[in-house]
This record gives C-alpha cells, structure tokens and sequence, in this order.
C-alpha cells in the first residue's frame, strides 16, 4: 500500500513546492527595488541563491546517502519555511539577503523528492515517475504567478503572499513526516555502510568521489541545455515588453501558457521514454529541439509566433529534465545518487546563477542578444549530447 501512496504524496509534495515558490518569485525583484536597491544589487542578490545553491546542493544530497532521505527533507522543508517568513517580516535589503542565504543553504525539496522517487521505483517506470513529478510540479507554476499578483495588491500583501508560502511548505512538512517511511532512510543507510561512500575520509571530500570520467559528458550537457533555457528565460518580460508591447496581464497569460504546456509535457513523457528506450537518444533529440525553439523565439516577428515557438521550448525542456536525470541516475552507484543528484542540481544553480547577469548585459547590447547566447548554449548542449549518445551505442555493439 505505501508504495503505491509513496508516489503520489511526492507528486503532491512537488505541486505545492513549486506553488510556494512562484508565489514569491515574481515579487522579490519590485520589493527589492522599492528599498532602493539598483538594478545591479538586485542582480546580484538574485544570483545569490544559485550561488549558495552551487555549494549546499551536492552537500545535501551526500547528507541523504548517510543520513536518510526522510531526515533531510524534513529539515530542508521546515528551514525553507522559516525563510519565506522572514522574507516576509523583512524591511531592509539585509534581511531579504539573510532570508534568500538561508533559503539557498536548504532549499534542496525537489532534489529531495527526486532520491526519494528513486530509491522507492523501478528502473525502468523511472522516465515515467520523473515526468510525472515534474508535470505535477510544473502546476504549481501555473496558479502560483496570478495568485501572487491578485494577494500583494491586498494589504501587506507581500506578507501575506510570503506567509502563505511558508504554510506551504509546512504542509509539506507534515506529509513528510507522516507519509514519507523510514525503511527507505534505514535501507539506504544499510547500502551506504557496505560501500566506501560512507566511509570518514570520503565523507570530507566527497566531491572528489565523484568519477568524472563517467559523469563529465552528461554534467556539461546538463550545463549547457539550462544555461541556454535560463538565459532567454531572465529576461522574458522585458523582451516580450520590449518587442511586442505586450502588457503585464499579456505577460501573466505567457507564463501561465508556458507552465500548462511544461505539465502537459511531463505527464506525457514516461510514454515518450517508452518509444525511444534510449535516454540518451532521447535526449539529444531534444536537445536539438529545444536549439530551434530558441532560434524561432530569438527572431520571432510576431507575438503569435513567439507564442508557437514557446510549445516546443517548454516540451524539449520537459524531456530534458527527465532524459538527462535518467541518464545521469544510470551511471550511479546506489549509495551516490543523492550526492550525484545533488552535484546535478548544483549544476542548475551554476547557470541560476550567473544568467541574470548575462542577460543584463546581453540584452545591453542587443534586444536578440539573451536568445542567439542561448541558442549558442543549446547548439554546443546538443553536440555533448550527440556525443553522449553516441557513447551509449559504441558500448551497445
């Protein structure tokens, strides 16, 4: 029964994640800036997170090897909480930066969720589960942005909005510790003590565990596909502002389009993982796609255009994150796919990071610049994940 449950939980678990998180996320930028912050100081306190995350992401994971999922999650969770409401009390810039410190030192749920999800599947429903829990999750992005908007206009709104996520995420909390078992944390506890990952040495420099020679290939794919998403995704407001006047309620429409196309994608995924029966395929594939979107995004003439082009951009992403998690979780030990899983995402929280700053001065230069980087970026995403693939067959023969 519990593996049966176990799933769904996680899938709910993920939806109200990423609900919290685009509640706030649209706002912190005008908060910022209405305590007098510059453009670049917003910048950077934006690219703080992904900064932090780069660091606690890889280290969180390894935590959950050792100590168990549960465990972890639970603290992540209730830490993240804390943070959302402390950005909400927040009247100072130094606050706000305390607040998104300690949100990017825990913020580590949907990794979390992910090792939970592997450790409780089979290899092969893994395509399948993954989409799943991000189409689900993706949701969350679709009600999240429009219902921030209408609850900061209310009094204190931005409070309210903080302190709403906050609950979120201690509903979360609650799951966790009601649904989420121990016998997955004790088992992994078990396999974690008959390999060397857990020994003390390994425990210092568990980054220095890691094979590169197995995992390089697959990491920059990974890097060069979400910096590609990332940094057309900085500053898409503003470009679709700039380039076709589009309006704040036109812009909201956009999002909330992107995020329904995103969860439409996930759930459809596990059967187009079922097709191909080849991730690494699957992922060059999309890849590829996801190089052209961006290309027909960057010099779209028209608004309908741009939003045709947004359909292939949210689904190549969509699969991308599954197919390169599929990969990448392949080529792991069973006692390493937190700290792999959590290395990955610090992968993310490397382009997180210093997007912003590149499609600030990008889009300085040119109004097509953020999207000619990141076909760029997609274009060499696509020749590692050629080659990847490639790889995978040459080992098949």
């Amino acid at each position: 029964m519990g593996g049966l449950i176990t799933p769904r939980i996680i899938y709910f678990m993920g939806f109200l994640d990423l609900l919290g998180v685009s509640l706030i996320l649209p706002l912190i930028l005008p908060v910022v800036n209405s305590l007098g912050a510059s453009h670049i100081t917003a910048g950077c306190i934006t690219s703080l997170y992904g900064a932090i995350q780069l660091l606690s992401s890889p280290l969180a994971g390894w935590w959950s090897d050792g100590m168990g999922r549960r465990p972890v999650l639970l603290v992540c969770l209730l830490a993240t909480a804390m943070s959302y409401v402390m950005l909400g009390a927040s009247s100072s810039l130094l606050i706000i930066v305390i607040a998104r410190v300690i949100a990017g030192v825990f913020k580590h749920s949907q990794t979390m969720c992910r090792a939970v999800l592997v450790d409780i599947t089979l290899v092969q429903d893994r395509s399948h589960v993954f989409g799943t829990f991000n189409a689900t999750s993706s949701m969350g992005f679709i009600v999240g942005p429009m219902l921030g908007g209408h609850l900061s206009e209310v009094p204190n709104g931005f409070r309210v909005v903080c302190s709403l996520a906050a609950a979120l995420f201690i509903i979360n909390f609650v799951l966790c510790w009601v649904f989420i078992p121990e016998k997955a944390s004790d088992q992994r506890r078990v396999e974690a003590k008959k390999t060397p990952a857990s020994q003390p040495r390994q425990s210092r420099s568990f980054i220095h565990d890691i094979e590169w020679s197995i995992f390089w290939d697959v990491f920059l794919v990974r890097f060069f596909l979400s910096f590609s998403s990332l940094v057309y995704r900085s500053n898409f407001s503003l470009l679709v502002k700039e380039n076709f006047g589009a309006s704040p309620r036109v812009i909201g429409y956009l999002i909330s389009f992107q995020g329904i196309i995103s969860a439409t994608a996930g759930f459809l995924t596990g059967r187009v993982s079922k097709l191909y029966q080849n991730s690494s395929q699957e992922l060059f594939h999309s890849s590829i796609l996801l190089c052209f979107a961006l290309l027909g995004l960057t010099i779209a003439p028209s608004l309908p255009f741009l939003l045709m082009c947004l359909v292939p951009l949210c689904i190549s992403t969509a699969v991308i994150r599954v197919s390169s998690t599929a990969v990448t979780i392949g080529r792991c030990k069973p006692s390493q796919v937190g700290s792999i899983t959590g290395f990955g995402q610090s992968i993310a929280s490397v382009a997180r990071m210093i997007t912003p700053l590149v499609a600030g001065a990008a889009q300085q230069a040119s109004l097509y610049g953020p999207g000619l980087i990141g076909t760029l970026s997609a274009a060499i995403g696509a020749t590692f994940a050629g080659y990847v693939s490639r790889e995978v067959k040459l080992k098949e023969l």
